[in-house]
């Protein structure tokens, strides 16, 4: 008597009618029933492609940290040219969260605005604030408005709390929330002194990519597919509590901070870490893990490609060898450049980043510190 075989599906999709061994993406989805975050994972590869999909994952799980306890809520600025998924990649939180879990500011807001909006009952705590273009906040508003701003963010990602006094009264605002801005590489550069001035990016994880021509030729002949394509929502299992970090995570993510302080350039580990601790976490609620497991590392090293800028790669090169100890001839040597013509830009780059805080200064002999003077 032959045995009937139990076909245990995921109630979330409909049977594939696909007769091919392996079949569309589509199709292949629709056999399988993974977690949610490797769902979610062909869900973005097949809607936008493998390049933006760790910072679309990024993006979910900053909506997930909004509610936090332990651990940092995750702020995630997306760099990348105009019209390259940034904002679709962003709305796409609202179609996986309840509207209660999300605050779409827009990019015209300002500080007395949020302040009108709180006095009238609109609370940003435990919410995850969606900007979809900061370059067009930033470059809209006078620069005393625009310090303002950027300062009150700054305050709220470090404290949560902010206090502003106008000639009228004191204000008060007192707020923990995760972020998701997204701005283009120019704007970002050209903004960013007054950025790091007040310690706003380097609460963020910065995110980059950039698309190939042949990318965004794909994209564009596959964008009414892409506006058709659903992804039912994310319905959380696991609380954050239930996740257990052991000894060994705890040194991974501290290996992990290390490497991308000097691949972004930021001048402290510290920050780094507690991010990477929280991507961690989050992604295993995104999976139903209620531990650290070889998946959340596999994101981990995914995400890991985009924290270095592509706007920047001859900056961050001689910051890398600068890091390893390398003399200023050395560098000029590796990088095939000629000594006498080059050597004023490596040492106004190394003079830049050692201002930063992310190189050591100089020592009395005239020589950078060794890679091990470097916390």
């Amino acid at each position: 008597m032959r045995k009937r075989r139990c076909n245990f599906r995921n109630p979330d999709v409909k049977p594939s009618t696909s007769r091919s061994r392996w079949g569309s993406g589509t199709a292949l989805r629709k056999l399988q029933s993974p977690d949610y975050a490797l769902r979610l994972e062909r869900y973005y590869n097949e809607k936008y492609g493998q390049t933006v999909t760790p910072i679309a994952i990024l993006k979910t799980l900053a909506v997930i940290s909004s509610a936090f306890k332990r651990n940092w809520k995750l702020w995630v600025l997306h760099v990348a040219p105009s019209r390259q998924l940034k904002s679709q990649t962003t709305n796409e939180q609202m179609n996986l969260f309840p509207k209660r879990r999300i605050e779409y500011l827009g990019s015209d807001f300002t500080i007395h605005g949020l302040i009108r909006e709180r006095e009238q009952g609109r609370k940003l705590d435990k919410k995850c604030i969606l900007i979809n273009d900061l370059t067009l906040l930033l470059e809209s508003k006078a620069n005393r408005t625009k310090a303002r701003l950027v300062d009150a963010f700054a305050e709220l990602a470090s404290e949560g709390r902010y206090i502003y006094s106008d000639f009228r009264k004191r204000h008060e605002i007192n707020a923990s929330f995760s972020l998701i801005a997204n701005t283009t590489p120019d704007s970002y550069l050209r903004n960013r002194k007054k950025l790091l001035g007040s310690t706003f990016t380097e609460r963020c994880l910065v995110a980059y990519h950039q698309l190939t021509d042949q990318e965004m030729s794909e994209a564009n002949l596959n964008r009414d597919q892409r506006t058709s394509m659903r992804i039912g929502p994310f319905r959380q299992t696991v609380q954050e509590e239930q996740v257990k970090i052991a000894k060994k995570d705890i040194v991974r993510f501290d290996e992990y901070a290390r490497r991308w302080r000097i691949l972004g350039a930021y001048s402290s580990s510290s920050a780094l870490f507690d991010m990477i601790k929280s991507i961690a976490v989050a992604y295993a609620i995104l999976s139903g893990h209620t531990r650290i497991t070889r998946s959340e590392y596999r994101y981990l090293n995914m995400l890991g490609d985009h924290i270095r800028s592509p706007f920047e790669s001859v900056k961050l090169r001689i910051l890398e060898l600068a890091h390893q100890g390398r003399s200023i001839r050395d560098i000029c040597n590796i990088l095939n450049k000629d000594y006498e013509k080059y050597r004023p830009f490596v040492s106004r780059t190394i003079s830049e980043y050692q201002r930063k805080g992310v190189l050591p200064s100089v020592s009395a002999s005239g020589h950078l510190s060794t890679p091990s003077d470097i916390n």
